[in-house]
């Protein structure tokens, strides 16, 4: 059959002929020319190494199959709906011609053809009594195609709009020819109106909304119609919240004047303190009720609380008049409803307490686990990981033993070795304090408990794994009692800093933070929040899982088995009236389209990605599908980040760099006109540390959208040409940021070398 193709046994492999090509540098392709085709196309996608288009034109080579570009193609109807919509979302594949009895089909996924694909178009091909012919075309190309099925919904429903508006008009005219002409000098045009588009974006490409008739109609006046940015923010607004748009012509000077509106009213001084009625995103789904949007939450007025005249709080001025104080406190009912507590299991919940001593060493579990009682070695050895504060445990099934592992700071550490005959009971005691399916061996699950120690209140994420030698335990632990981090803690600093702060003090737009697993991403958003939070913004976050409770911040937790994703949830997060939204990640095309599409209608939106670094997130989310205009208007700024381990400060001593380091990091640093002599530190290890080091903190790199990164990120530029511009725009990278901090002694040299390269 023409689909039943193993790529890896082709007489061509995808790395041959993408180096061919000049794709891959040959200096860096050793680590890459052992892989498979498909471990390969993995590695290059998630690195962003090679282009979407250019690995699927590799295929293309590959299988002898043509490759096609959709981005501009018109597709017939007809032709169109042989696929079903959901089929061609699924499985990434359009019908996009047909010439007599052959149907041309594109697919954007040619690393993975299932069965699945080829029963679907042996079936299509069976009941349309047709052949199929295959082509190969970019994700990007696809996506653009499949928005031409949401065309056609859109056809059906403009009837429904128009019916209810007094004077019909099509929803957005041809042609520049075909346009009325608006004169706004002569319109008075409403603060929530004209703010349905962020103002930014209304200066940028000189559109207005300056009428909305109806809650699913608005009048646009536009300067440039033919502007081809304007027609696709249009059409994107359209798409995304089922709305009818009516185009009209201005003058640029016109529009200008308009901008004046944007201004909210000022409101009035009397005995209570109102909010004014302010901007109105265009949302999701349209609102019986307008939503109401502050702004500047850094500056925040009070919501409305009516107050006696002798009660309300003022300050004198110089002229006598009283000022209302813009702050009130929001009294606070005591309920005098009994609250029972609930006491924890002392077996399952108090560690110390079911012990009966603390665990201080190694040797306190060696003893506890010598007597092999299996639910007090396992309380031993969280107690234990606790104390030394380590971020996971491990439970790891070897041919002759188990043993047991902590990650601290980073690092795993052994801790200790159980007989192998111990592995069934220990996993089994992970399985019922988690509610797990203890008879259930056979693949993977997920669960979670708590449990207290040595003052801490902790949460442990279980995950369990099958292996060759019997079932694997990971439990991370997520220690409710630590405090909040500020951004300056954490390691943020300098002109960094000042972009962060500039960039997340904005009422809307996108900002990520980017990283491998366990670089602090989460953490560096949870620091944001609290920066940003105060009584009057409502901010609802998405995570997987919920890491810290934050006081005045919605937060849900995700539960991707029953439906609630990152996508579903921020949608319906988007009908809650939220001023500021975190998603915990973006996994996907679909999360990231509605993440730009909420940063564009008027909130402030903070996530993250997985990328190297902090210029390869435009990249990655052009390869999920998100057109690039969109990516350059909303993001605000990116953040690169990692984790290196902290100096002790009680045993550190200056460090001996070999010569071809130190010549490799005088040449990284003399842009910056540091002093010299340059003098570095390394731990020697006391028993205060962990081998030198004690604690961990971040080295980031922040940049901002500029003209410059637009412009590359809109021609679809690799990472990096856009970290050669950013560089050159002042961006200090994680490696500078590194030596910086290792220069000042806060880590080594060795430290910053493990985890970014020179």
């Amino acid at each position: 059959m023409f689909l039943n193709i193993n790529t890896d046994k082709s007489q061509k492999r995808l790395f041959d002929v993408l180096l061919e090509n000049g794709k891959i540098n040959p200096q860096n392709s050793q680590s890459l020319r052992l892989l498979s085709n498909q471990e390969l196309d993995n590695r290059l996608r998630s690195q962003n190494i090679v282009s979407d288009e250019d690995i699927n034109k590799g295929y293309s080579s590959i299988l002898n199959i043509p490759y096609v570009d959709l981005k501009d193609k018109t597709i017939l109807r007809e032709i169109l709906n042989i696929i079903p919509e959901n089929l061609a979302q699924e499985y990434k594949i359009i019908a996009y011609d047909q010439k007599e009895n052959i149907l041309k089909v594109a697919i954007a996924n040619p690393g993975k053809l299932t069965s699945n694909l080829e029963r679907t178009l042996n079936d299509i091909k069976a009941k349309k009594n047709i052949n199929i012919e295959i082509a190969i075309t970019s994700m990007g190309n696809l996506n653009s195609a499949l928005s031409q099925y949401r065309n056609i919904k859109e056809e059906k429903t403009i009837p429904e709009i128009n019916v209810e508006i007094q004077s019909p008009q099509p929803a957005m005219a041809m042609s520049t020819n075909t346009l009325k002409t608006v004169d706004l000098e002569k319109i008075q045009i409403p603060f929530d109106v004209i703010s349905k588009f962020p103002e930014d974006i209304a200066r940028k490409y000189q559109m207005v909304v300056f009428e909305a008739p109806h809650s699913s109609f608005i009048k646009v006046a536009v300067a440039d119609p033919d502007d081809k940015k304007v027609k696709e923010i249009l059409e994107f607004v359209r798409e995304k919240n089922d709305i009818g748009i009516e185009e009209y012509k201005s003058t640029p000077g016109q529009i200008h004047l308009a901008m004046q509106y944007y201004q909210p009213p000022k409101p009035a001084v009397s005995a209570s303190v109102a909010v004014p009625a302010t901007s109105v995103p265009i949302q999701q789904e349209v609102e019986e009720k307008p939503r109401q949007f502050v702004p500047k939450p850094q500056a925040p007025l009070p919501q409305t609380i009516p107050l006696k005249q002798e009660e309300m709080p003022i300050k004198k001025t110089d002229d006598e008049t009283p000022e209302i104080k813009r702050e009130e406190k929001v009294p606070e009912v005591q309920s005098k409803i009994a609250v029972t507590q609930p006491i924890l299991n002392p077996e399952e919940g108090d560690l110390d307490k079911y012990l009966g001593m603390e665990i201080k060493e190694i040797g306190d579990l060696l003893a506890i686990a010598e007597d092999s009682n299996i639910p007090k070695t396992l309380a031993a050895a969280i107690a234990l990981a606790v104390r030394r504060k380590a971020s996971d445990i491990h439970v790891e099934p070897a041919e002759k033993n188990m043993r047991i592992r902590f990650r601290v700071d980073g690092i795993l550490r052994d801790i200790i070795k159980l007989p192998l005959e111990e592995q069934p009971a220990i996993i089994s005691r992970i399985k019922i304090l988690a509610k797990l399916k203890i008879d259930e061996s056979r693949i993977p699950q997920d669960g979670r408990f708590d449990c207290s120690t040595a003052g801490h209140q902790i949460d442990l994420r279980i995950s369990t794994l099958p292996t060759v030698h019997g079932e694997k335990a990971a439990m991370r632990i997520l220690d409710k009692s630590l405090k909040m981090y500020t951004m300056e803690e954490l390691g943020i600093t300098g002109r960094g800093l000042k972009i962060l702060t500039e960039n997340i003090d904005k009422p809307y737009g996108v900002v990520l933070s980017t990283g491998p697993t366990g670089s602090g991403k989460s953490t560096t958003l949870y620091a944001i929040l609290n920066r940003i939070s105060t009584a009057s913004v409502n901010i609802v976050t998405l995570e997987d899982p919920v890491e810290y409770e934050v006081p005045g911040i919605n937060q849900c937790q995700i539960k991707p088995k029953i439906g609630f994703t990152f996508a579903n949830g921020l949608r319906s997060v988007l009908r809650q009236d939220p001023n500021i939204i975190m998603v915990g990640e973006i996994r996907d095309s679909e999360t990231a389209s509605l993440a730009t599409h909420a940063a564009l209608t008027g909130h402030l939106v903070l996530s993250t990605l997985h990328t190297n670094d902090a210029t390869g997130a435009l990249p990655r989310l052009i390869n999920m599908g998100v057109e690039p205009f969109l990516i350059t208007s909303s993001i605000n700024c990116v953040i690169g980040q990692r984790l290196v381990r902290r100096l002790c400060q009680k045993c550190k001593k200056p460090a001996h760099i070999p010569d071809p380091v130190f010549n490799e990091i005088e040449e990284q640093l003399a842009r910056f006109n540091l002093p010299k002599p340059y003098q570095f530190f390394e731990g020697r290890g006391c028993p205060e540390c962990d081998q030198g080091y004690k604690g961990r903190v971040g080295i980031y790199e922040v940049f901002a959208m500029s003209d410059k990164i637009e412009s590359l990120a809109i021609d679809r530029r690799p990472a990096s040409e856009i970290r050669e511009a950013a560089i050159k725009e002042g961006m200090v990278t994680m490696k500078h940021d590194g030596l910086f901090k290792a220069l000042k002694g806060i880590t080594s040299v060795n430290e910053v070398l493990r985890v970014v390269t020179i």
